[in-house]
């Protein structure tokens, strides 16, 4: 497809435009236009044949300016359009970012009495189904030599959750304006209007898909041990027919490599087909996944000998290259034995602590011993004010503000300070924020769950999406001072949490039932999986989010974030913290992302006798106090005033100097009755 403008032309000959496209296509450098994660492939440049012959090109090229001269007016207005289709037509299946990184229009008009301007501009781009429309004012320029494009940077894409594009799908650029004055207008192009979109990931699914064809009723025929190179491409069956020789074990070992989440293929378990054509039994399955592949590991024992088939499955909309490669073996302990588990996944405490913590102070919570004090010694002040005095600078003066300190710092201030510790109605607490979070990964896990749900969510930082609120309330035992003047917090759920537990009672709650062989189903492994990587991250992000500007006063926190979307970490197969608190800026969230993101993470998962799971992890070696954001809204309970104690002292010092100064003055003056009426005075 070319442009269109809905204004008249100047016709052209036939034979003009078929030297004119000869032309054109001598200037296009042999290379495709499609867009990939290749520098070439990310800027595409508005380029003309003629003036209704446009298109996005992967090189500068055709005519430097198209131009035409209106004779408009704000009664017939004059609108211009233009299309521009990506040519060659996309080849690639390509992940969409979520940004437009950059675009510049270099449209101008002359006017016959306004001279040199920008019209009003509407730009949509179209990739696949869904379009992004941005729209500029019109802008007088100094001069009709003077350059000002029309430039976008960094602006947001509307996808609406459709981020893969596949090949031969639409890639398109539509320009339009209306004038409504006579004057000339000039689109300047080669070079001139350009976009930019970085792709983080692409993939030729037609040259990787390289063991087709093949099919369940012709299977491909191969030695088993070696390695099989190929993709599963929708809901293609790839099989497999070898020889299988006398063994104790037949291991064969699968790596799927990464992929973006909405097109990963199921990983269910394959058909091994046996000699007598019946389904061999159900195998012993280990899952290891990390950034860069997944490797699946299915054990068999003492099958048969003779002529076998293998095929693995695929579903539609999904795309992943795998290797794979088989294995005769005899008992022993094999990659897949579970004796390779710990058999306790506990989550890596301290892996985000930054200082010393032989120098952590402890923390407690505020107790009754002040207050009990307190109030005692006030009733006491009390009652002993009742008695008649002879000083009304020593009552209003010393024993009035020691009773007013002793209530602000003694009484108010503790039970403030106790109250400000309870739970408030609308907080959770770390377990339920954890159940909260599982019950939530389980739920999208299910077979035909929305692919853009699945990812929206399970990158969102703690389970909150956009537009959700996090209210926490933790019990902190030690903090520990930061070289800046901070204090980063201890968390002791943190210290012996283990995440394969918590994974595993969820699938138990969830009532999941087991399949007849004894495997787990297809979802509790997809969760499994999930729920490993996605619950590691969040904790890894709560810990290295624990720091506070002052010294705590208690160890009870509350956490209240308003959660805002924002990019995620560039994982392809699982997207991480996709939202932040609002209280954090973006630019001090990408660098948190960038530099706590660790190098690599593993979740293995055993689906044998006893369920295992394992997750192992390699730290970000650049994650230091630079990359903490400088404020974080962490509130620590406190009472009304800084040095309640003291102050609760001080009142009590001052009530019993008036307390004992009046008592003096009372002794002397009944000595001194005494002295003057005797014995028998009214003062006894």
């Amino acid at each position: 497809m070319g442009c269109g403008q809905r204004t008249e032309r100047r016709p052209c000959g036939a034979l003009i435009a078929v030297l004119s496209v000869l032309l054109f296509s001598l200037c296009i450098p042999a290379v495709q236009a499609n867009l990939s994660e290749s520098s070439s492939g990310e800027e595409l440049f508005l380029s003309c044949i003629q003036d209704d012959e446009c298109f996005l090109t992967p090189v500068a090229s055709g005519e430097e300016v198209i131009s035409d001269t209106v004779f408009a007016s704000p009664a017939q207005p004059d609108t211009i359009s233009f299309e521009f289709d990506m040519n060659p037509q996309q080849s690639d299946l390509a992940l969409l970012p979520s940004t437009l990184k950059s675009m510049v229009i270099d449209l101008r008009f002359t006017g016959e009495l306004s001279g040199a301007n920008k019209p009003e501009l509407e730009v949509s781009l179209i990739l696949a189904s869904t379009v992004t429309t941005w729209n500029f004012d019109a802008e007088t320029l100094p001069s009709a030599s003077t350059s000002n494009p029309y430039t976008l940077e960094d602006e947001e894409l509307q996808l609406n959750g459709e981020r893969l594009l596949w090949p031969e799908q639409t890639v398109r650029l539509r320009l339009t304006f209306v004038l409504d004055r006579p004057g000339t207008w000039e689109l300047h192009l080669r070079g001139a209007s350009s976009m930019v979109l970085e792709i983080p990931w692409s993939e030729d699914v037609n040259a990787r898909n390289s063991d087709e064809p093949s099919s369940d009723l012709e299977p491909r025929s191969t030695d088993f041990e070696t390695i099989h190179y190929g993709a599963l491409l929708e809901n293609d069956r790839d099989c497999w027919t070898f020889t299988v020789e006398q063994h104790e074990l037949l291991n064969i070992f699968f790596e799927w490599e990464s992929v973006p989440v909405e097109i990963q293929q199921s990983h269910g378990l394959p058909d091994l087909i046996q000699p007598s054509g019946r389904l061999s039994p159900a195998p012993n399955v280990v899952v290891k996944e990390n950034d860069d592949t997944t490797r699946i590991t299915y054990r068999w024992r003492a099958l048969p000998v003779g002529e076998y088939i293998f095929c693995i499955g695929g579903t539609a909309e999904k795309f992943q290259p795998y290797l794979w490669s088989g294995q005769f073996a005899f008992e022993n302990l094999g990659p897949s034995n579970p004796v390779e588990f710990d058999g306790e996944a506990f989550y890596p405490a301290g892996s985000a602590i930054l200082g010393d913590e032989d120098e952590a102070i402890s923390l407690s919570r505020s107790g009754f011993g002040l207050l009990f004090v307190s109030f005692l010694a006030l009733i006491f002040f009390v009652l002993d004010s009742l008695r008649n005095s002879t000083s009304s600078l020593l009552r209003i003066g010393v024993f009035t503000p020691g009773v007013l300190l002793i209530l602000v710092g003694g009484i108010f201030h503790p039970m403030w300070a106790l109250v400000d510790e309870g739970q408030n109605e609308s907080e959770i607490e770390f377990d339920d924020l954890i159940d909260m979070r599982l019950q939530q990964l389980w739920d999208i896990s299910y077979p035909g769950y929305p692919e853009q749900g699945l990812v929206t969510t399970s990158s969102s930082t703690w389970g909150k999406m956009d537009g959700d609120r996090l209210q926490l309330r933790l019990e902190v035992e030690e903090a520990i001072p930061l070289p800046d003047g901070r204090w980063q917090l201890i968390v002791p759920e943190l210290q012996e949490f283990r995440i394969d537990q918590a994974i595993f009672s969820q699938v138990a709650l969830s009532g999941v039932q087991t399949t007849e062989q004894g495997m787990l189903e297809q979802q509790s492994v997809r969760f499994i999986l999930l729920a490993g990587r996605s619950l590691f991250l969040d904790l890894l992000m709560l810990e290295a989010m624990m720091v506070v500007d002052e010294l705590p006063k208690s160890s009870i926190f509350h956490l209240d974030f308003e959660m805002v979307s924002v990019q995620s970490t560039d994982s392809i197969s699982v997207p991480a913290w996709g939202t932040r608190p609002n209280s954090v800026s973006v630019d001090d969230w990408v660098l948190l992302q960038g530099a706590l993101f660790p190098e690599q993470i593993s979740v293995s998962l055993c689906d044998c006798d006893f369920d295992l799971l394992d997750v192992r992890f390699i730290p970000s070696p650049g994650f230091d106090i630079g990359d903490i954001p400088p404020h974080i809204d962490i509130e620590n309970a406190s009472g009304l005033i800084s040095y309640s104690s003291p102050v609760a002292l001080l009142g009590m010092a001052m009530c019993a100097f008036a307390s004992r100064t009046e008592s003096l003055r009372r002794k002397k003056a009944k000595a001194l009755a005494t002295a003057l009426f005797g014995q028998k005075s009214k003062w006894e």
